[in-house]
């Protein structure tokens, strides 16, 4: 599943999650910028992002950046109770949930028009649904593929809908930059440098990610042997690559002390 030739596959993150809970169980949060952990930025509210507030930032870096920021400690009881009420929503949304992580998942509602109506309708009930049953925020990507309707939902976020027509997933993506992509960043942190085309945009970037769709291929040994022969201690065990002699009493005695 979630391979479609229509934009019927939606992807759904709940904006700023941790951030967003704390927020909707304390008024007095609301609409201010809100820091959940220390030491170590867990998630920041948008008003905080605002100032260059991110998660994984360091506490001290964040409080510079935002001074006047409330910072609480992390209550992961409670937002591991908004997940599993979302993920109840997301349930009786579509047949077919991939969750991706606490607060995001992949829905494919193929074959619900009957039903349900167009892919936009049930993207639009979903958004409903989530922050009347949850109280919270949620946006949603609608596409071909899971990888430009994740790409969508991070374009309209916060509180967005975008949907990616099949006939304009070039145009959406080619004036994106890398770091919008699904893995442009990801795999570094956000202060990490990305690749770019020669006018910081997406270019062949976005051409590629249309054309592939497809999960990377594993890199390295995939067997187990050669797992284990590729480990420090078997490459310290094995003995050391013989010397040609014809070739050694080719070179200079210097060249091959």
């Amino acid at each position: 599943m979630f391979v479609s030739g229509e934009a019927t596959i939606l992807h759904a993150d709940l904006d700023a999650f941790f951030a967003s809970v704390e927020q909707r169980d304390d008024p007095s949060l609301r609409g201010r910028p809100v820091i959940v952990g220390g030491g170590v930025v867990l998630a920041a509210s948008y008003e905080a992002k605002a100032y260059g507030v991110h998660s994984a930032m360091g506490g001290r870096q964040a409080t510079r950046l935002c001074p006047h920021a409330i910072v609480v400690p992390p209550r992961f009881s409670a937002y591991s109770e908004a997940s599993k009420a979302v993920y109840r929503v997301f349930d009786d949304t579509a047949p077919f949930v991939e969750g991706l992580s606490i607060d995001e998942a992949f829905l494919d509602v193929r074959g619900m028009r009957r039903l349900a109506g167009e892919p936009r309708e049930i993207a639009v009930r979903l958004k409903r649904a989530v922050l009347e049953r949850v109280g919270l925020p949620i946006t949603v990507g609608v596409a071909r593929t899971k990888f430009l309707a994740k790409v969508a939902s991070g374009v309209a976020k916060p509180d967005g809908l975008l949907v990616v027509p099949p006939d304009r997933e070039l145009a959406f993506l080619h004036p994106l930059e890398v770091e919008r992509l699904w893995g442009g960043r990801a795999d570094h942190g956000p202060e990490a440098p990305v690749a770019r085309d020669h006018d910081g945009r997406a270019g062949r970037a976005a051409r590629r990610g249309v054309a592939r769709l497809a999960p990377r291929p594993r890199v390295g040994p995939t067997s187990a042997r050669a797992r284990a022969e590729s480990r420090p201690e078997a490459r310290a065990r094995r003995p050391p690559p013989r010397l040609d002699r014809r070739a050694a009493r080719a070179r200079p005695l210097a060249d091959v002390a």
